[in-house]
């Protein structure tokens, strides 16, 4: 029975994403216990602030700082982590009220495991209509060619696989939670895709790079991962993390 969670996000310059986030932990359903462990990598903004706002509604709430790098960021705070079964989510994205009981009634605890769970895109109708099919599609042929995709906007594992397979890969720009899931897969966890339950994820990313580049960048980066491992700065690929800005009237 899963009964504690450790809930790990990283964080870069999160301040206004970071609060819808937490608000949608603190909603949850889920009768077991949640730790929450907010690891930030240096930010410029009032992330560090907001989050250790939330101390008085998210009993035990941690907030660590350390090194920007998302690899090394999981890594640290998975570390910390006081239970058996962590959960790693990016800042941007917002989970709704029974998603994590959804998600733990879902999985056989008996055995190691790693899931991923389907998107919705904020207010982004292209991205609904036309990306987010392409990508059930994408996710569909790669598991049939042996290479099971993991997103790490919602990534759930155990602590113990976690540290069977030596974490994440740190210093990557892009590819690390697609690396960290052949690697669990490889080291017999059962992969869960479970595309009936979704994280809402902000767009933020199309925005600033366009439906078809960044869809394009995303498929670019798996192959590069399935042949290479993961992609470090410096190989040719264009990704954005953590210098976002966001119109908050458009979410």
């Amino acid at each position: 029975m899963i009964d504690e969670v450790s809930i790990v996000i990283p964080t870069l310059n999160e301040e206004r994403y970071l609060p819808y986030l937490l608000e949608s932990v603190m909603r949850q359903t889920y009768v077991g216990k949640l730790e929450v462990i907010v690891v930030d990598g240096g930010s410029k903004d009032a992330t560090v602030q907001v989050a250790w706002s939330f101390s008085d509604r998210i009993p035990g709430l941690t907030v660590l700082i350390t090194d920007a790098n998302i690899g090394h960021q999981r890594n640290v705070g998975a570390a910390k982590a006081k239970y058996c079964y962590l959960l790693f989510l990016d800042a941007d994205v917002l989970l709704s009220p029974t998603l994590i009981s959804d998600v733990i009634h879902s999985v056989d605890s008996r055995r190691p495991f790693i899931v991923s769970v389907g998107h919705i895109w904020g207010r982004d109708k292209l991205a609904e209509r036309l990306i987010l099919p392409l990508g059930l599609a994408f996710v569909w042929a790669a598991r049939l060619l042996g290479a099971p995709p993991i997103i790490g906007d919602f990534l759930f594992t155990t602590k113990e696989q976690h540290q069977k397979i030596g974490g994440f890969v740190e210093g990557a720009l892009l590819g690390e939670d697609s690396d960290y899931g052949f690697r669990s897969v490889k080291a017999a966890a059962r992969y869960y895709y479970l595309w009936r339950l979704r994280v809402i994820s902000s767009d933020r990313r199309f925005k600033l790079m366009g439906h078809m580049k960044l869809q394009m960048v995303w498929m670019r980066g798996f192959i590069h991962v399935v042949r290479r491992g993961p992609v470090f700065p410096g190989e040719g690929y264009e990704y954005p993390y953590g210098h976002y800005e966001l119109d908050e009237s458009k979410r």
